[in-house]
C-alpha cells in the first residue's frame, strides 16, 4: 500500500491496458470519437452517466494501446485513464496479475 509521500511514475508496462474493462461517458466520446467506435454500449446509461465500456481484457488489451505498451490516443484517452494513478493499489495488483514486478517510488532527492 502507498503512503501519501511516496510518489510514482508510470513506467508503461500495460498491465491496466490489458486488465479492465475502461468505463465510457459521453464526454469521452465528444474529446474523441474514436473511443465511441470501440467501445461496447450500454443499453441504458449507468453509474454517474456511464453510456459505455471498452473491453482491455479480451484480444491482448485495449484497442488503443500500441505495441510499446502506449497509449494510441494517450491525449484524449478516456477519463478514467486520465484518473489512474500510477502505484495505486489496483496498479500494483494487475502487474502482480500479469507477472510484473511491483512498482517502485520515485526517488525523491532533498534540497
Amino acid at each position: 500500500m502507498s503512503t501519501s509521500n511516496e510518489q510514482y511514475e508510470c513506467d508503461g508496462c500495460g498491465a491496466c491496458c490489458r486488465s479492465k474493462l475502461v468505463d465510457i461517458y459521453e464526454i469521452d466520446t465528444l474529446r474523441n470519437p474514436r473511443i465511441a467506435e470501440q467501445m461496447i454500449p450500454l443499453r441504458e446509461p449507468g453509474f454517474d452517466g456511464e453510456i459505455g465500456y471498452l473491453n482491455c481484457v479480451s484480444n491482448g488489451g485495449c484497442v488503443f494501446l500500441r505495441d510499446d505498451n502506449r497509449c494510441g490516443i494517450y491525449t484524449t484517452r478516456p477519463s478514467v485513464c486520465v484518473l489512474y494513478e500510477a502505484g495505486s493499489d489496483d496498479c500494483q495488483q494487475c502487474r502482480l496479475d500479469a507477472g510484473i514486478s511491483r512498482l517502485e517510488p520515485m526517488s525523491v532527492t532533498k534540497a
